[in-house]
């Protein structure tokens, strides 16, 4: 401020404005798809800083885009990021069929009788159809049959065609766990939407259904959803569904002993079989893959696996036996996430701290650097100090290896080197980042999770337009910049309550 006596006597003082200009709201949510070196694949994450980003998704590498995008967001005042780790998948609506694999290492014990093992070849999850089955023969007994059984969930309405339509009518069809999709009806796609026939709905129904399909069973609309297991679910329910169609109300459920047939788990393989051939039991090996081994050792264990299920689970026909000595699985370690990264870990398996006995102590390194430490653990099942009981946990446990008992014993003293693990990047193009509605990955998840968009407009086309590379997608509501606040409030104190902001925008109350 200055003072100045002017000869007219008046006295100028120069004062700072008190109408301050009204920046703009930060972005509330945001959601990035991209490359990391480590996390979930295909699930949002929400990370309200960068260090709780990096816990969850690893540090910079050459391929690692997802960490310079939110980097760059919690730099420029970001709060809350939902991140989604991406990778190749070879079918973008199964989130299962991403091509990026956990590296792998298995402890072992040696100088004993081994078991009779058959090795797979493939990881889980394993694709399978109705009725496949396993032929079991272990140790020269008769073979016992293991059925994997999965079928859809559907409905059929209650009267063939033609059906009664009219133009604007809509039917709901809500598959599996995805939202509510209504499928509308106009008359182009009808010769005489009138008189609208089984084929022709079926054709619009199709357009429109995610992770479901429609068929004509003798003239009768029949529609199923593309899951084939328990966890098969269908819903068609509204005035049209019932009136027009004579569809049943309430959701139908699917029926069999796994999930999904296309997506099989080694766990519900392991539970079928031990449920029905005694004496076998189904463990990862060091790989990843399924095996399958004998509770009795030496040369007179043997173990057969045949039937049509054995080559999706990448098992052969082949007769094994046990050896009267030799090295033996007893541990499986895997990787928390898929990823290359993994593959700079190894596990140490030392004597046990307290000198119990039938206890052992083990060790996380990650570049050579030790990381975590697991005193007196043991392979008892009851043990309060089971080995998969504390690895596991998912508060105290590991924060780098999973373990599963492949063999009731104490592996021997040794360090083993964590392989395999590849970050799926083979063939990645634009569709593993816009993600699949039905498959619920990519730029699809982040949407989801970040919450609705801003209305149409430029900004919000430019907001859901794909990107390749460390997507960014806003959601959440924005303050508007007013670029002459002391205007706008001239024209407010003056009755003028709205204002058109500049490019043309919508009017917007002050």
């Amino acid at each position: 401020m200055s003072r100045e006596l002017l000869s007219s006597k008046i006295v100028v003082e120069e004062e700072e404005p008190r109408v301050r200009g009204i920046p703009s709201a930060p972005t509330s949510v945001a959601g990035a798809v991209g490359l990391a070196e480590r996390g979930p694949i295909g699930q949002a994450v929400l990370c309200t800083s960068f260090e709780e980003y990096q816990a969850t998704f690893g540090r910079f590498t050459p391929d690692a885009d997802l960490a310079l995008a939110a980097m760059g967001f919690f730099e420029n005042g970001g709060t809350h990021l939902w991140a989604v780790r991406t990778a190749h998948y070879e079918d973008a609506s199964n989130p299962e069929s991403h091509t990026a694999t956990p590296a792998a290492a298995a402890l072992t014990t040696g100088g004993g009788p081994t078991p009779a093992v058959v090795r797979g070849t493939l990881r889980p999850p394993f694709t399978l159809a109705d009725g496949q089955r396993l032929e079991v023969s272990s140790n020269g007994a008769e073979a016992v049959d293991v059925v994997f059984s999965g079928t859809a969930a559907s409905v059929s309405a209650g009267r063939p065609g033609p059906y009664t339509l009219t133009a604007g009518q809509s039917l709901r069809v809500r598959v599996d766990d995805g939202r509510d999709v209504f499928i509308p009806f106009s008359e182009e796609d009808f010769g005489d939407i009138a008189q609208a026939t089984a084929q022709e709905v079926a054709a619009v129904l199709n357009a429109g259904l995610i992770g479901g399909r429609a068929t004509v069973e003798a003239g009768v609309l029949r529609i199923a959803s593309d899951t084939q297991g328990a966890s098969s679910r269908l819903e068609v329910g509204d005035a049209v569904a019932n009136t027009v169609f004579g569809f049943a109300g309430g959701p139908q459920v699917g029926s069999g002993n796994v999930q999904r047939l296309r997506a099989v788990e080694l766990a519900e393989v392991r539970a079928l079989v031990e449920a029905a051939v005694a004496g076998v039991r189904v463990a990862p090996s060091s790989l990843g893959a399924l095996q399958l081994l004998t509770q009795s050792t030496g040369p007179g264990a043997s173990l057969r696996v045949q039937g049509d299920a054995g080559s999706g689970l990448g098992l052969d026909a082949l007769l094994h036996t046990g050896d009267a000595s030799g090295a033996t699985d007893v541990l499986h370690l895997e990787a928390r996430d898929a990823g290359a990264y993994a593959n700079r870990l190894e596990v140490e398996v030392r004597p046990p701290t307290n000198g119990a006995p039938e206890t052992f102590d083990v060790l996380v390194l990650e570049d050579g650097a030790y990381r975590e430490s697991f005193p007196n653990l043991s392979s008892a099942q009851g043990d309060a100090r089971y080995v998969e009981r504390v690895l596991n946990d998912e508060r105290t446990g590991s924060t780098y290896v999973r373990a599963f008992m492949v063999l009731d014993a104490i592996p021997d003293v040794q360090t083993v080197a964590l392989s395999g693990g590849a970050d799926g990047l083979v063939g990645l193009d634009d569709t593993d980042f816009i993600g699949s509605e039905a498959g619920r990955s990519g730029l699809l998840r982040a949407r989801r999770r970040a919450g609705p968009l801003p209305p149409p407009g430029a900004r919000a086309r430019h907001a859901r337009r794909p990107q390749r590379h460390g997507a960014l997608l806003r959601g959440g509501a924005r303050r508007p910049r007013l670029r002459r606040p002391r205007l706008a409030r001239g024209l407010q104190r003056h009755g003028h309550r709205l204002l058109r902001l500049a490019g043309g925008r919508p009017r917007r109350a002050l």
